[in-house]
């Protein structure tokens, strides 16, 4: 039997005409029927009203088609206490998941301008760890760049880096081995699996922030991560700019999403100068894209948003 689509729904429901469709046997259609009829007269007993117009296909359309994959990942409940844990705290798709994004956006821009992208990995350790967190995410990052372009000269060092940061968050041993493992892939030259490494290296960390209950950590890790991305994949539209190209850019949702998080940190650490900071920065990257459509960023917007982010990422290492 056919699949019910929204549009052919949609074209039924306004011509009235959908019992007589030829894309669903009278079998079905008589089922269906009955059990609508079914439902219907026990959503009227219930709410002890008329039902309106068009419910029963509603109801229909319901049975033949059944939930969509979102909806049954929605009904879905969490199997573990790890994943309980995951969803009070709001971890979600733009925590660490999407940080593989960003290799991703590096895999569509390829051949990359390493040395026009790189940097200098910070090394200083601070003492707030909302900051530490950001220096992480973008440490993860420029991790993604490396693989991008197998500099194997470069991932002991990163992986030096990663740890003595991890251990000022107080996840030191959860990223040791994480380390040990980049060292050697790196010396072997097996990129895929040192990028599943890193990736695995974002989740392991992230999963001690729920275990630590401190969501916003895991949220500022993320954004973090993000800001370097966008920095370096803007950088690389830069230099070899097309509008498709800087269509790559274009990620509207992740930017609103970053930018109502920003308004729910506490008035101490909103008020210091760095968050302000960003604040204000991520609100101009935000205006930014939900002004240019994808397929319309010139080439003096995608300089604006390379300009911006890389502003803000030298104000995270530095903590200005």
């Amino acid at each position: 039997m056919p699949v019910w689509t929204r549009e052919t729904v949609a074209f039924h429901r306004e011509s009235g005409d959908w019992e007589k469709a030829d894309w669903i046997d009278p079998a079905s259609l008589a089922c269906c029927q009955m059990q609508a009829a079914v439902s219907q007269r026990s959503i009227q007993k219930g709410m002890k009203a008329p039902a309106r117009p068009g419910l029963t296909l509603i109801i229909c359309t319901l049975l033949v088609v059944g939930p969509g994959p979102s909806a049954v990942r929605a009904q879905e409940k969490p199997e573990t206490a790890e994943e309980y844990e995951r969803e009070e705290l709001g971890v979600n798709p733009y925590t660490a998941p999407s940080v593989a994004e960003i290799f991703q956006q590096l895999d569509d821009l390829k051949p990359l301008p390493f040395e026009q992208l790189k940097r200098e990995f910070p090394q200083a350790t601070h003492p707030g760890r909302e900051q530490m967190g950001l220096v992480f995410g973008g440490l993860i990052a420029d991790g993604f760049l490396i693989v991008e372009c197998q500099k194997q000269n470069l991932v002991d060092d990163l992986g030096r880096v990663l740890l003595r940061q991890a251990r000022s968050l107080g996840v030191g041993d959860r990223v040791m081995r994480h380390s040990a493992s980049l060292t050697d892939l790196g010396k072997r030259g097996d990129w895929p699996a040192v990028r599943s490494e890193l990736i695995a290296t974002q989740d392991d960390v992230e999963q001690a922030m729920t275990a630590l209950r401190d969501q916003k950590l895991a949220h500022l890790i993320s954004l973090g991560g993000w800001l370097r991305g966008l920095e370096m994949t803007s950088g690389s539209v830069e230099a070899k700019y097309s509008p498709e190209r800087a269509a790559v850019l274009w990620q509207r949702d992740l930017i609103n999403y970053f930018a109502e998080e920003m308004k729910t940190l506490p008035p101490p650490l909103a008020h210091t100068a760095l968050f302000e900071k960003l604040h204000a920065g991520i609100a101009a990257i935000r205006t930014l894209l939900n002004h240019a459509p994808p397929d319309k960023m010139s080439l003096a917007e995608v300089k604006a948003l390379h300009a911006q982010a890389r502003e803000l990422n030298l104000a995270i290492v530095a903590g200005q």
